[in-house]
């Protein structure tokens, strides 16, 4: 079916995640149901970016003009490790060819399993279908397996000293073939199942949600946090959904909805694209190539975030205090500096250079749109036994405890850099899109908005142009971005270019949807981070 047809679409990071929500869109399905459904199977198509341990937000704007975030990231437990107990943060080493970086497992590096909670609670807000109907492709495809593409075996792979850490992590990521664990792990080609998980889906609809966290599953999901860790019932029976209403920014001829506090990648992005915004009559002065400009919009965002964001992240007011003039002014006038040659210093941020996080964008028949990003982190390594549910390892990633692990006090949200993200247009949504990717993921969202808002690209071209991020006084740049003149003025503004040979997963993954203004839908899943577009 062509897109001009469609009445609905899914735009997801694997095929078969992107078919599961279109076929319930054709079942009548609303956009929920159909994030739901693509989610869920993404537990077994995407097994390593996002699991039912783990944690993410949903967007929703929907036909009557209601606009909600649901917060269904991990919080910080609200124990403490009693003493003479040493808690479990296990720094494993992960080779990415080109470097090494360490990241921390074991029972302390688990936060709250907020997402199964998330998904519940915006079906029985929004869902039309009933719930069986809407989880029974995830069910389906965990008893029965997705054959795993390229990309996914080589994130299993690649995350090996992690998924074999733990004798739980070694039975669900080894097929049935290798018997005792013989050092073989799921390869390119294989069904990847989970058959534990379908059985807990199946007893989650029969008991309810409340099963997983008031329940004996609850108690099995503490046990095995016990003893090196802090998650304990009192956390798995605290309200697990904070229902927020979404950051909003006026920019392009249209209003962008995006994460808000505490998390901090979409208030990024908001202040990125002011600043780009603000930075027109100085482009218009000084004729800056485009990439210079996101170059230096994105170098101030990473300064902003540097310079005390993290920190204040919580504080009430800081979205309006961030994206204040006078704050906005204060970046200008840096960037105008930077180009007179009068500073020259660069902002560092924590690295992450997995990512393991997907998207999943859905526009229905209705009108409703839902961006949902998730992720389980790289995995705590620990899976609980006989659920198929791997544990997230969100109090060991660097990235999302820029204050230090275990720095937060009990009950605080993580501040998560994902962004789900929705354009509205004269009260309608014109475009949904979110990225996977850890801190490249909001320089992924704002280049691919740009590019299709302001340049007017069409959102395939926009998704698929080369992108840049930047690493403190290194510039990752993809191939086709830059020429002499660019790279003339880069170097002289200091920065260090690091000029891939291909695009790269490393640059994010963006799953996009736009509707014009006739109606017709338009999908691309990033190929980058193999992603598809589906349609109903």
């Amino acid at each position: 079916m062509s897109s001009r047809q469609a009445r609905g679409a899914v735009a997801a990071g694997h095929p078969a995640t992107a078919e599961a929500g279109a076929a319930i869109l054709k079942a009548g399905g609303n956009a929920v149901d159909a994030a739901i459904a693509a989610l869920v199977t993404s537990f077994t198509a995407e097994p390593v970016l996002t699991a039912a341990g783990g944690g993410g937000f949903m967007l929703v704007a929907d036909s009557h003009r209601q606009n909600t975030l649901y917060d269904g990231f991990a919080r910080m437990p609200m124990g403490s490790m009693p003493k003479g107990i040493e808690a479990e943060l296990k720094p494993i080493p992960i080779d990415f060819g080109d470097t090494i970086q360490t990241f921390h497992i074991g029972q302390a590096s688990i936060g709250t399993p907020s997402l199964m909670s998330m998904l519940f609670t915006a079906h029985e807000n929004h869902g039309r279908l009933p719930l069986r109907e809407v989880l029974a492709p995830g069910m389906d495809a965990a008893k029965s397996g997705i054959r795993l593409n390229e990309l996914q075996a080589s994130f299993i792979e690649l995350l090996r000293p992690i998924l074999t850490d733990h004798e739980s992590g070694k039975s669900l990521h080894a097929p049935a073939r290798t018997g005792e664990f013989s050092g073989e792990l799921w390869r390119h080609g294989e069904s990847f199942r989970n058959p534990d998980l379908a059985h807990t889906l199946d007893m989650l609809l029969h008991e309810g949600i409340a099963e997983m966290y008031q329940g004996d599953l609850a108690k099995e999901i503490v046990k095995a946090c016990s003893p090196h860790g802090l998650l304990g019932m009192d956390d798995m029976r605290a309200s697990q959904v904070h229902i927020r209403k979404p950051l909003s920014t006026n920019i392009l001829g249209g209003t962008m909805l995006t994460n808000p506090a505490p998390s901090s990648g979409g208030l990024l992005i908001a202040f990125a694209a002011n600043l780009l915004k603000h930075c027109q009559i100085l482009n218009e002065a000084k004729k800056l190539p485009w990439p210079v400009l996101m170059a230096e919009a994105l170098s101030a965002a990473s300064r902003l975030r540097q310079q005390g964001l993290d920190a204040h992240i919580h504080d009430p007011g800081i979205e309006k205090e961030m994206l204040h003039g006078t704050q906005i002014e204060v970046a200008v006038r840096h960037i105008r500096k930077r180009l007179s040659g009068m500073h020259n210093e660069m902002p560092q941020e924590p690295k992450n250079r997995h990512g393991s996080t997907t998207h999943i964008s859905v526009i229905d028949t209705d009108g409703m749109a839902v961006s949902m990003t998730t992720s389980n982190g790289e995995g705590s390594g620990i899976v609980v036994p006989g659920t198929g549910i791997h544990l997230n390892n969100m109090l060991g990633e660097e990235d999302i405890n820029p204050l230090g692990f275990h720095a937060l006090p009990g009950g605080a949200t993580l501040s998560s850099m994902m962004a789900p993200s929705i354009f509205m247009e004269n009260g309608k949504p014109s475009l949904v899109l979110g990225s996977g990717g850890s801190n490249r993921l909001r320089g992924a969202i704002l280049q691919v908005l740009m590019h299709h808002k302001l340049l007017g690209e069409h959102i395939e071209q926009a998704v698929q142009a080369p992108r840049l991020h930047n690493e403190g006084n290194e510039l990752d740049i993809e191939p086709g971005l830059l020429g002499d003149y660019e790279r003339h003025l880069l170097t002289t503004l200091g920065w260090s270019l690091r000029e891939w040979q291909q695009q790269s997963v490393y640059f994010g993954g963006v799953h996009a949807i736009a509707r014009r203004p006739d109606g017709n839908l338009h999908g691309c899943g990033d190929s980058r981070r193999g992603g598809a577009v589906a349609y109903a």
